[in-house]
């Protein structure tokens, strides 16, 4: 494959993988807030789907952006893709947890269980850690530096998440994402729109 067909390739799945993670994220923003501020009797499937359908997206969408920064930034860029396949195993595990719970189980409920909090606790971990090396790839190339800005945000949050689950708890740390999940919606869609737009300005 040449190094043009590698770009617009590689461009076009991270623009579309970013795409889909924001609008995703964004559903699940309104569907937690319509199960917890309305009258509606909604099951919190319909909110758990939306984010992992975004979150496993803004995944493989790292893993795309891998090409911009591996050759300017290989350890960084390694280093992300590491962090990356282990949250996508851990978000993986834990679909798998939800669908089974949801169609054999009782469904889910507002109390998780101690496995499925370690297993969104370690994909939380992995997710952040990945968002910070491909950050500070992204950092260091002038023409790409919006990306590595743009990929702080969901670090920032994830951070405050992390911080209340440190000194309130675990259900207390994750009561954010009713504010933080649009947040990172929209940082996904910035995402996006700038890889769009940066189009062939591929790290060398």
């Amino acid at each position: 494959m040449s190094a043009n067909k590698m770009t617009k390739c590689t461009t076009n799945w991270d623009t579309k993988l970013f795409l889909i993670a924001g609008v995703f994220m964004l559903v699940n923003t309104v569907c937690l807030w319509l199960r917890h501020f309305s009258g509606y009797q909604m099951s919190l499937l319909w909110a758990a789907v939306p984010a992992i359908i975004g979150l496993a997206a803004s995944v493989l969408g790292i893993l795309k952006l891998y090409p911009r920064v591996s050759i300017q930034a290989p350890l960084y860029a390694r280093g992300g893709a590491y962090f990356a396949y282990g949250s996508s195993a851990s978000l993986l595990i834990a679909a798998i947890w939800i669908f089974i719970s949801s169609v054999f189980g009782e469904g889910i409920s507002d109390s998780r269980s101690f496995g499925f909090s370690l297993l969104i606790g370690s994909f939380m971990i992995c997710m952040v850690l990945s968002f910070i090396f491909n950050a500070a790839a992204f950092l260091v190339n002038r023409v790409t530096r919006s990306i590595g800005l743009l990929l702080l945000i969901p670090v920032t949050c994830w951070g405050a998440m992390l911080a209340v689950i440190i000194t309130q708890g675990f259900n207390a740390g994750l009561s954010l994402d009713f504010y933080t999940n649009g947040v990172i919606g929209c940082a996904f869609l910035l995402i996006a729109f700038v890889t769009a737009k940066t189009g062939r300005a591929i790290i060398r």
